[in-house]
C-alpha cells in the first residue's frame, strides 16, 4: 500500500522579484539568431579542426611505419577535405537547431509561468537526513526522509563551489531542518526559494557517492529509492569500487 502524501501544497501569487526572473530566464532561454548563428559557427570550427588533428595524427604513423603519404600533400586531401568540412557543416547546424528548439520550449513553459502568475509552495516535514559526497569536487547531496516514508533529494550547493575554490566542502553553512518550504513556479519547476525551519536534523558523516553525474537524481524532487536503500544505490557496496 503507498504511503499517504502528507506534504502540503498552497498557491499564491508571484512577487514581482519572481516575476522578473523568469522574465529573464524566459527571454535568453532560446538565445538571439545571431547567438544561435555564431554557437553553430565555433561548433564547425571545431569540428573541422578535430577531424584534420585526427587525420594528421594519424598520418604521421602511417608514413613512418609504411611508407605511405596520406597527409596535406597526398591525393587524399581534396576527398577529406571536400567531405569533412561539409559534413562537420551539417553537424554544426543540425545540434544548433537542436538547442535551438529545447530553448523555445522552455521558454514556452517560462511564459505560460508568467502568464498565470501563480507560485506553489510545498511544505515538507523531515524525520530523518543523510549526506552523500560526490568525489570530484567534495560537493554534497543530502537525502532527506518525508514523515510519508519518502526521500526528498537537495544538492548544497555552496559545498561544491568551496570544493572547486580548495576549500573545505564541509564547512558549508547549509543544514537542513526539520521542515521546509519550496516555492517554485508550477510548471517550469523552476526554485525561487527554499526556506527550512524547525529542529536540525543530524545527516552524520557525509558517505561517498558512487554513481556518475548524470544518474544523480534531481535537487528539489524525490528520489526513486527507499531510505533504507540509499547506500546500496547511491554508494559504495563492501568490498566493491565505485562505479562510473
Amino acid at each position: 500500500m503507498a504511503p499517504s502524501m502528507t506534504v502540503q501544497s498552497t498557491i499564491r501569487p508571484m512577487s514581482v522579484a519572481e516575476r522578473g526572473r523568469l522574465a529573464a530566464m524566459a527571454s535568453t532561454a532560446a538565445g538571439s539568431m545571431t547567438v544561435v548563428a555564431r554557437d553553430a559557427l565555433v561548433l564547425w570550427a571545431g569540428t573541422v579542426f578535430i577531424v584534420f588533428v585526427v587525420w594528421l595524427s594519424v598520418a604521421w604513423p602511417v608514413r613512418l611505419m609504411g611508407g605511405h603519404d596520406i597527409g596535406l600533400q597526398s591525393p587524399f586531401t581534396p576527398w577529406i577535405v571536400g567531405l569533412a568540412v561539409p559534413l562537420c557543416a551539417v553537424y554544426a547546424i543540425v545540434s544548433a537547431a537542436r538547442s535551438l528548439k529545447r530553448g523555445l520550449s522552455r521558454r514556452k513553459v517560462l511564459e505560460a509561468d508568467l502568464e498565470k502568475g501563480d507560485v506553489v509552495e510545498d511544505a515538507y516535514r523531515f524525520t530523518g537526513a543523510k549526506r552523500f559526497q560526490e568525489p570530484e569536487h567534495g560537493g554534497l547531496l543530502y537525502f532527506l526522509h518525508t514523515d510519508d516514508d519518502r526521500v526528498l533529494v537537495l544538492y548544497d550547493a555552496e559545498s561544491q563551489e568551496l570544493g572547486a575554490r580548495g576549500k573545505d566542502p564541509l564547512s558549508s553553512s547549509f543544514r537542513p531542518l526539520a521542515r521546509l518550504v519550496i516555492a517554485r513556479a508550477p510548471n517550469s519547476d523552476v526554485i525561487f526559494d527554499e526556506a527550512f525551519s524547525g529542529e536540525p536534523l543530524n545527516a552524520g558523516d557525509p558517505l561517498e557517492l558512487a554513481i556518475p553525474p548524470k544518474e544523480w537524481p534531481e535537487s528539489g524532487a524525490y528520489c526513486d529509492a527507499a531510505w533504507a536503500a540509499l547506500e546500496q544505490r547511491f554508494g559504495c557496496a563492501e568490498g566493491q569500487p565505485p562505479s562510473g
